[in-house]
């Protein structure tokens, strides 16, 4: 495997021919692989839309084993641990029971954060689960919640010692993946003969139809933007047939839909035929669409953040995918002083352009020492995040500050 890498070929199809749509950058924390942002770029073969970024695997790898979100339980999805992310995850595992009627398949969750799919499988009777996870604080947790077989691997360092399966899932993982085809590859190579691939991703298709946070799809792990078309050119080029593909709704914490992309593709014995790419001829429009809308809020959001006393520090609250990229605005870069707060224990401490993420507890004490306007940058968990300063402030006998959150701007959109 390559370790560097000036810019990617597609991931689909393996085309060098790609045009840009738009540069995104953010401020990350150090250390984080994705600083310096990247381009989001056009297949001119298939139509993938994709990031154009230098990272490396190993520094994806590095990243989603000592650095990633998913292992805390408070926010993370793929384990369950909230009603809405329950809901979608019972959904998959009854979609897949229609499909997969031996309840003694040998099934894998590739990437399977916290255990929340094995956990569905096993409340509807299968019972040769595994769990494979870059975490070990995800294995940890998944087989305290599930009780199966897991082993903590990259994607791309499984040993072949874990055997054979019937039937692998990759839920939500390509998006995050600098080799897709790679992945297939070692995916075929887990698979028995006339086993199944489960994929699942965001919908790519639908990002305009709900905007999250502006740009928020576009993000420092998300890398590659599926459709149906580009799920099927994808397994057909590794000589899959399809069983089907479609869209599907969940709730998101915002209790926004989020569109999600899935389908069950099925391994051929017989791998002489050709396949013929099809280009997908309606990502693009709707990829502008998106973009289109998302700078409009997000030009509302730093005409408000501007239009505030220059002379009062700002509290930025909830460090996430749009404070990254609010902090790489002028707003941040030219001099305006500014406090960093999240409640997530994998960014507290860390640091971004030299400041340090303090713990949302502390909001009080540094209100008391300066002074300072309170912004939610997380547009997705605004709510429950001026409930928790809200309750913070009235605890310690303070009056609750104002707090300016943008989550009101996403509605007609």
């Amino acid at each position: 495997m390559s370790q560097v890498r000036r810019e990617r070929n597609c991931p689909v199809c393996e085309s060098t021919s790609k045009d840009l749509i738009i540069k995104i950058d953010f401020e990350l924390f150090e250390r984080h692989p994705m600083n310096g942002g990247y381009d989001v770029v056009q297949c001119n073969a298939c139509g993938f839309v994709f990031a154009d970024t230098r990272v490396t695997q190993n520094e994806l790898d590095w990243y989603y084993t000592e650095l990633s979100k998913y292992e805390d339980k408070t926010i993370s999805t793929g384990g369950g641990f909230t009603q809405k992310d329950k809901d979608r995850l019972i959904e998959t595992a009854v979609f897949l029971s229609k499909h997969i009627p031996d309840k003694n398949a040998r099934i894998v969750d590739l990437g399977c954060a916290n255990g929340g799919m094995l956990k569905e499988l096993k409340n509807l009777g299968y019972n040769n689960l595994v769990g494979i996870d870059p975490s070990s604080a995800c294995i940890k947790i998944t087989e305290e919640e599930v009780g199966c077989e897991c082993y903590q691997h990259s994607l791309f360092d499984i040993p072949g010692t874990v055997g054979k399966f019937d039937v692998v899932i990759l839920s939500h993982v390509l998006e995050h993946v600098l080799n897709v085809r790679e992945t297939i590859s070692i995916t075929d190579n887990l698979l028995n003969e006339n086993g199944s691939l489960y994929l699942e991703c965001p919908n790519a298709e639908y990002y305009y139809d709900v905007i999250h946070a502006p740009l928020q799809e576009f993000n420092a792990e998300h890398i590659n933007h599926f459709t149906e078309t580009a799920f099927e050119n994808l397994m057909g080029l590794f000589h899959y047939s399809k069983t089907v593909t479609g869209d599907k709704t969940m709730v998101i914490a915002s209790n926004q839909d989020y569109h999600a992309v899935y389908g069950l593709f099925k391994k051929q014995t017989d791998n002489t035929s050709l396949f013929t790419v099809r280009f997908d001829n309606t990502i693009r429009k709707h990829i502008d669409q998106y973009i289109n809308d998302s700078n409009k809020i997000f030009d509302k959001i730093k005409e408000t953040i501007a239009a505030l006393p220059k002379d009062e520090p700002i509290a930025l609250v909830g460090i996430g995918q749009f404070a990254f990229k609010l902090l790489k605005t002028d707003i941040f870069q030219h001099g305006r002083a500014y406090k960093l707060f999240d409640n997530n224990s994998m960014n507290v401490a860390r640091k971004i352009n030299g400041k340090e993420i303090m713990h949302g507890d502390n909001l009080v004490s540094e209100y008391r020492t300066e002074k300072f306007t309170i912004i939610i940058s997380s547009l997705i968990y605004e709510v429950p995040i001026a409930k928790k300063i809200s309750e913070l402030f009235e605890r310690n006998g303070e009056k609750v500050p104002e707090m300016i959150g943008f989550s009101h701007l996403l509605s007609g959109v």
